[in-house]
Order: C-alpha cells, then structure tokens, then sequence
C-alpha cells in the first residue's frame, strides 16, 4: 500500500482514494527486497481482482514497480506471476486490465490486446487490454505453429546433414528426441489424471517459478544434456530420412495427444495442481507443463541452427 501511494498519488500527482473496497477481495502479489526491515515499501506490487468485481472476468491492476527497479525486469517478472496466479485460480476465464496507455507495447509483448477505444482515468490516458484464457485448445494451436516452424529448419538442411552420429544429432535425430520426450509427457499426464486432483498438491509461487524457469532456460541459447537416466531421450542414429512422414506423424501424434488431454483434463481443478515433474526444473502445473512442450521445441530450433552452421558431417 505504500508502494502503491508513492507511485499512483505522490509520483504522479493523482489525488485520489487509492484503497478501496476491492482491496479486501482481491488477490495482492508483491516482491520485497530479501531481509527489507518492516515498513519500507515493497519493490513491486499488483493486485489481482476476482472476476464479476471490476469486470465479469478476473482482472489485475494497481501494477506499481519502485523507482529503484524499473528496468530490471521485476515489472515482467510480476506480470507473468500475476497471469499464471489468475489462471490457476479462475480457469477457463481470460485476464482484463485497464492499462495505461503509455504501456500498451509492454502489455502486448505478454499476450494482450486492446479492446476498444482508449479513455481518462484520473486525468491519465487508459486502455483496456484483454489476455485470453489459455486452454488446451490455445497450446494445441502453439504447438502446431512451432511444429510449423521446426519442420521448416528440418527441410532446410542438407541430406547429409539429417542423419548424424552417435556422438553429434543430425536434424532426424533432433525431431526423434521432440517425439520420445512428447510421448513420456503424455504417458505421464494420462497415469496423473487417474487420480482426484483434490489428492495433489496444489501450484504455488514457487512452482510458478519453476516452470518461468524452464521455459526461459529453454527458449534461451543454452545448451543441454539429456537429463534422463540412461539417455532415455537420446535416439540413436537412423537410417530414414524421410522428412516429411516423420512430420506427418509427429503432428498426427499431437492431435492424438490433445484430443486425450481434453477427455482427461476436462475438469477446471487440474490447473491448479502439480501434473507433471521435470527432470530438473522439479514439479509443475499444468499450463507450465503444455508451456514447456512448446519452449521445447524452440529449444531444438537452436540446435538445427548448430547443425545447419556446422561442418562435423
């Protein structure tokens, strides 16, 4: 609240009654430096409104970033927290917010889009913004865009190129681990789904981490060993290359894929336990978890680019 005070009213000269009815009945998000002695203002702060209270969505507003963090990424790094808290507290509804419009290209970069015409808000010009749920059918749609992408890179490299060797992955063996490591995940949601969500433990903040974690390491440029027992995930070299039906089946597996999850995962409750556990980045939720199989396919884009640059054949 202080945070909030010194940023809405002091530094931007707004005189206006900041706490208000909401605040009791909303959810508050904010990160404060490590050992910060009581009473000095937190360094970000966001609240998050239940949906049917601003608006008939969920809603996240009062965003405040301290002074002495701006530019750090701390504002990014609340925001992703924030979304990934409305998610798994009211699946199935996407996130509003009235943003200023000065931040409209900061919001879009998390997914949102303006809806409709902007207006003044306490004399500041504002927006609203809106971020649609993300359900099975939005990763399905991400994943076949990727999968799009990936097999574009595959079909650019050069015969022999595809093949590779035990000790260097050509592009075939690269879309053969995407494949294995797919088909784990998925006989790991399948066995985790025979049980009552109400039995698993529930996503917190610092499962939200976790899965931020994994998803930035993987999009990064960072370089990976498989990390399963026995390269579990490490196929051997192959013969075929046959690039185009490998695709083919790779897409037919993950419609089949999803068409399971959306018999398995029907219920609202699965989004807000721990489905799945990572090799390294531990247990996740379920969006991180359909998050991940994305982020992962943009890992190995890295790696077919390696390969593409590279003069090992």
């Amino acid at each position: 609240m202080r945070l909030r005070s010194e940023v809405f009213v002091v530094e931007q000269k707004c005189v206006y009654l900041d706490m208000d009815d909401k605040d009791a009945q909303s959810v508050h998000l904010f990160a404060c430096e490590e050992g910060a002695a009581e009473g000095v203002s937190a360094r970000a702060v966001v609240r998050l409104v239940p949906p049917g209270l601003s608006y008939k969505e969920p809603s996240i507003g009062r965003v405040a970033i301290g002074m002495e963090s701006r530019g750090s990424g701390l504002g990014e790094e609340l925001m992703l927290r924030a979304i990934r808290v409305c998610y798994r507290r009211w699946p199935g509804h996407g996130v509003r917010i009235s943003a200023q419009q000065y931040l409209i290209g900061f919001y879009q970069r998390l997914g949102f889009e303006t809806d409709g015409g902007g207006y003044l808000e306490d004399d500041i010009p504002h927006i609203q913004m809106y971020l649609p749920w993300a359900g099975l059918s939005h990763w399905h749609v991400l994943h076949g865009n990727v999968i799009e992408s990936f097999a574009d890179s595959l079909r650019a490299l050069p015969k022999d190129l595809l093949k590779g060797t035990a000790a260097e992955w050509g592009g075939m063996q690269v879309l053969e681990h995407l494949r294995l490591s797919e088909k784990h995940t998925w006989s790991y949601l399948e066995k985790k789904c025979q049980v009552d969500p109400a039995e698993l433990k529930g996503c917190d903040l610092n499962s939200d981490a976790r899965g931020l974690w994994l998803v930035r390491e993987l999009e990064s440029d960072v370089r990976w060993i498989d990390p399963t027992p026995g390269g579990l995930l490490s196929p051997p070299p192959g013969k075929s290359v046959d690039v185009e039906g490998a695709i083919i089946d790779w897409k037919n597996a993950i419609v089949r894929g999803y068409e399971r999850l959306d018999k398995l995962y029907d219920a609202e409750d699965w989004w807000r336990v721990l489905v799945f556990k990572h090799p390294i980045a531990g247990r996740i939720g379920l969006f991180d978890t359909l998050a991940f199989g994305v982020a992962h396919i943009r890992h190995h884009m890295h790696q077919l680019k390696r390969i593409a640059d590279s003069d090992v054949f």
